[in-house]
């Protein structure tokens, strides 16, 4: 099959719901038209269609199950469903900062509301930390010094803090930073940085750079369910690899 072939067979609301309809279960021909909502001749046209691209099979009994290339391209559908969902957002934005194997899971966006204009995000932001109980980790390239009386709080409640910003930015940074942040923060470097990732215990956020190149500050994601904090998670791990210590 070619990969045009696919999508042409994923082109349909009838046959993807078809499709999840039989990951959940096994369906005979009737309760699989009730599934979908279709008429039984429309039902019956896309089963032929499904069954002709071997994506499904049916047994001896009359149930309509997955074949293994159904299954795996079933679950591979959750990705492709947050691409289209958020469009507009990957249509404006670089996603190349995102590790490779993360591009691949970005049905962990699912739960993700984008956040738009900087004061209306900052505002966000700064009630959220207030709730920060156990960890922040952050990826930046730059850093709001005026958040340094807080993070001295949170040192103080006993918060993980580790940040990871580039070289120069740092080196600018370092005489603004109190005794305590310097003391009691893991300060990493890289050479550059095209990606903001803040993730707590209580959310994640991820900033992409615009078509511009810069990261862009109006338009960012934040999400609060652990698929999401995983994710960011996992891309800030990402990129301490492949930072040191400063």
């Amino acid at each position: 099959m070619k990969t045009y072939e696919l999508f042409a067979e994923l082109a349909s609301e009838n046959r993807l719901a078809i499709l999840k309809a039989l990951e959940k279960e096994p369906l005979k021909f009737t309760r699989l038209t009730s599934a979908i909502n279709a008429t039984s001749p429309e039902a019956s046209r896309q089963l032929n269609r499904l069954s002709e691209a071997d994506l499904i099979t049916k047994d001896a009994e009359g149930y309509y199950l997955l074949s293994s290339l159904g299954r795996l391209v079933v679950s591979s559908l959750p990705n492709l469903e947050s691409i289209a969902s958020m469009s507009d957002f990957f249509l404006h934005h670089d996603t190349s900062s995102i590790p490779p194997h993360l591009l691949k899971e970005l049905d962990s966006f699912e739960g993700a509301e984008v956040v738009e204009g900087v004061f209306v995000l900052v505002n966000r932001m700064t009630a959220l930390f207030d709730a920060v109980a156990e960890f922040a980790w952050y990826l930046s390239d730059d850093f709001p010094r005026f958040y340094m009386p807080r993070i001295e709080k949170k040192l103080d409640e006993g918060v993980n803090f580790r940040v990871i910003y580039p070289v120069d930015f740092i080196e600018s940074l370092i005489p603004d930073l109190s005794p305590k942040i310097l003391d009691n923060v893991e300060i990493r470097m890289l050479d550059e940085v095209r990606i903001i990732i803040n993730v707590t215990d209580r959310f994640g956020l991820l900033a992409l750079p615009g078509l511009d190149g810069n990261i862009d500050r109006d338009h960012v994601l934040i999400g609060f369910d652990e698929k999401f904090l995983d994710w960011c998670r996992r891309v800030f791990e990402y990129y301490l690899k492949m930072s040191s210590r400063y």
